[in-house]
């Protein structure tokens, strides 16, 4: 799974220039939206830099010494730092033990290479001892940095990376490559449109099988509209699913509600395969209200990664969503 992904290949021949002219700085920051396979280009590009005709050929031999090691995941000269636990961040001590790592003699006397992920995750301790490193680079060392969100790096780390930047790509393309990898009978443009345009995204909703769960979460929003069901039971069941997911649907979902009370046309609404529930609960809000609700999750998304009582934090959302936005049928 770590072959080169059609809409990689600018940046690739981008970094491959670089290498060859060797102006390719100590420290890469790819960065772009979730669901482009920024990860996998790390991968292929650490590969690429460890085997031995990788950089001439533009791609991993894939036979020699080299190759055979890191496809064994033993390769002396290579390490990812990423959290210890989904939803931690990655401390001081694991960046030290890399940066300990850089310092010391390639193995097979070419390039060591780090890939931190998602470096946006790292605390302030961490990135701080990060920065040491970027400063004082090893000789033949190649950090790379990959985030989603690069906005939450310091400017001084940022300013110390060579930026690779990813866009999804055209939809035509999207489809294209997405179709190829899907069912025929499912519907490649819906899912790209609840993927932002991401492809690798719009193929995970399909692989967890998320359309039943997505379906269960809006029956049971309906039916708090209606003044109805239970704010506790819904609470406990949507954690389960987890808060950023939860969130993430109830935001595209009202946004879809100011389309609708916007345009009076129902085909404005993204999603498409909730389009009888949202135009039911749409006739029942006001514009304002919604744009107001909107408001106040896009803030609740922005503290909820250091909320510390998560079921609270959702028995409020839900009951905003039936007080503030919704009027009982």
């Amino acid at each position: 799974m770590n072959a080169l992904l059609p809409w990689q290949q600018e940046q690739w021949h981008n970094v491959i220039d670089r290498l060859r002219a060797a102006s390719l700085a100590h420290a890469l920051l790819i960065t772009g939206p979730r669901g482009l396979g920024k990860n996998r280009f790390a991968t292929l590009l650490v590969k690429t830099l460890l085997c031995e005709t990788g950089i001439a050929a533009g791609q991993p031999c894939g036979q020699c010494r080299s190759c055979l090691l890191y496809a064994a995941d033993s390769h002396p000269d290579q390490r990812i730092v990423c959290p210890l636990e989904a939803g931690k961040v990655i401390g001081v001590d694991q960046v030290r033990e890399a940066s300990r790592y850089l310092t010391q003699t390639s193995q097979y006397g070419g390039y060591k290479a780090l890939i931190i992920t998602p470096a946006d995750q790292m605390n302030a301790n961490a990135a701080n001892s990060l920065l040491k490193t970027l400063e004082e680079p090893s000789a033949g060392s190649v950090i790379l940095l990959v985030s989603d969100r690069p906005g939450r790096l310091a400017a001084t780390i940022l300013s110390r990376c060579q930026r690779l930047n990813f866009a999804p790509p055209q939809p035509d393309a999207a489809r294209q490559w997405l179709a190829g990898q899907i069912a025929p009978e499912q519907d490649a443009d819906l899912l790209l449109d609840l993927a932002d345009g991401a492809p690798l995204r719009a193929l995970q909703l399909v692989e967890e099988d998320i359309f039943p769960v997505r379906l269960a979460v809006m029956k049971e929003l309906d039916t708090l509209a209606r003044g109805q069901g239970n704010f506790s039971s819904a609470a406990e069941h949507f954690l389960k699913i987890g808060v950023q997911q939860t969130l993430y649907w109830l935001y595209n979902w009202t946004a879809d509600v100011i389309r609708f009370l916007s345009s009076g046309n129902e085909h404005s609404m993204v999603n498409r395969d909730m389009r009888e529930y949202l135009v039911g609960i749409a006739h029942n809000a006001g514009l304002q209200a919604a744009h107001d609700y909107l408001q106040y999750l896009n803030e609740t998304l922005r503290v909820s990664e250091r909320q510390l009582n998560p079921q609270l934090l959702m028995e409020n959302i839900l009951m905003t969503w039936q007080d503030m936005f919704l009027r009982p049928r």
